[in-house]
């Protein structure tokens, strides 16, 4: 009983180098290529909707009403909603293959 103890004290009182060698170092970091996928997506809807804004007020300011009514149609907007959407499903699942791994 008094070795086993005198082992465990002596793993507490190992020096960091030597700690680290019965440490496990191997992890594996594999990366989820649907979840890049969808970070990607995500960030290029994100840029898109600033360029957009950017177009709307640039179009207001120089009196091209007309163009920036386009912008705000619905038509725009739904394909807007349905991108956020799959953006959205695709980063769902990317999590739910991530937490399960």
């Amino acid at each position: 009983m008094s070795n086993h103890k005198q082992d465990e004290r002596s793993l507490v009182q190992l020096p960091s180098e030597d700690r680290k060698e019965t440490m496990k170092t191997h992890h594996e970091d594999n990366q989820n290529p649907l979840l890049m996928l969808t970070a990607r997506g995500l960030k290029f809807f994100g840029w898109t909707l600033v360029g957009f804004a950017i177009a709307f007020v640039i179009f207001h300011i120089f009196g091209a009403f007309s163009l920036a009514q386009s912008l705000l149609s619905v038509d725009v907007w739904v394909w807007f909603a349905r991108v956020a959407a799959s953006l959205f499903c695709l980063f769902a699942i990317a999590m739910i293959f991530e937490s399960w791994r």
